[in-house]
Parts: C-alpha cells; sequence; structure tokens
C-alpha cells in the first residue's frame, strides 16, 4: 500500500536537508537515496519540472559515477525537432554508497562504458517507499532540497530552478 506524502511547508531547503542528513550516516548516503526517491516520484510531475530534476541528476552522476553500460537505443521524445532517424542512447549507471548500490538511468555518455548490455534485474539501491515514506516530504520540498544542495555544495542551477 502506497503511503500518501504530505507536504512540510513552511521549512526551508536547509531545514529540509538537515531533517532527511540527520536520517544517514553521511552526505553521499543521504544524497543518493533523496536522488533515488525523487526519480521514483518524479514521473507524474510535468515535462518541466521531469526536465529540471533529470539536469539535476545527471550532475549527480557526472559527480559520482565512474562509468555505465549501454541499456537500448530510443527514438527522440514526440516534441525532438532534431534529425530524422536519430537516436538516442539510454545507459545505466552504479553508484555505491556503503553496501548500496544505486541504478540510475541517463542519456548522458559515460567517460568509460562497460562492455555489454545493462539486463533487467541487476542490482538495485535505494530504499523501498515504506523505508523513507516515514518522512512526509512531496516531489517539490525534496526537489528543492536537493536544488539547495546543489547550488549550495556544486556551484550549480538548473535554470529556473532556484
Amino acid at each position: 500500500m502506497r503511503t500518501r506524502l504530505r507536504l512540510r511547508t513552511g521549512m526551508s531547503d536547509r531545514e529540509l536537508w538537515r531533517l532527511w542528513r540527520d536520517q544517514f550516516d553521511d552526505d553521499l548516503a543521504a544524497l543518493a537515496e533523496a536522488i533515488w526517491a525523487a526519480n521514483k516520484m518524479v514521473k507524474t510531475e510535468p515535462h518541466e519540472a521531469r526536465d529540471r530534476f533529470y539536469a539535476l541528476k545527471d550532475e549527480f552522476i557526472l559527480r559520482y559515477a565512474t562509468s555505465g553500460r549501454r541499456v537500448r537505443d530510443e527514438p527522440p521524445p514526440p516534441w525532438y525537432r532534431g534529425a530524422h532517424g536519430s537516436v538516442r542512447t539510454l545507459y545505466c549507471y552504479r553508484v555505491s554508497v556503503g553496501e548500496r548500490v544505486y541504478r540510475l538511468h541517463s542519456y548522458l555518455r559515460p567517460l568509460e562504458v562497460e562492455p555489454g548490455l545493462a539486463e533487467d534485474g541487476e542490482e538495485t539501491g535505494g530504499s523501498s517507499v515504506d523505508e523513507w515514506s516515514w518522512l512526509p516530504l512531496s516531489y517539490s520540498e525534496l526537489y528543492k532540497m536537493l536544488a539547495s544542495y546543489a547550488r549550495d555544495r556544486w556551484g550549480y542551477s538548473a535554470e529556473g530552478t532556484i
């Protein structure tokens, strides 16, 4: 059964980060879990929100993943107006944090492409929804927290997000 997430309105981005961070051993563990959770939640958000989050997730991947595997080639999305017949390649990245391995997908080409295709059933990280639903954050607040972290720690800002 899915738990409905409530807003924690009124909390600043830094307060949200402190509340979230206190549940983990270190920043990377907290950040990876937040990226993983937001990646699950963003699927139902508007296109613009998904684009902003995926840009932030790509920045995370660039900073913490070292290699990736080719998953598949896909046609471009319907709104793409590029060259006829073009495709984009989806890659699977793994980010190891302690005993967990987070598997994240991106269209970024890795610096090092591992041989073979990524297969379904590989190890995945992240908690089940029930494990983090005790923290009643909406996607918007989770993204606000992540965007603040990216701005403060990485000097990164997706246009229009902050």
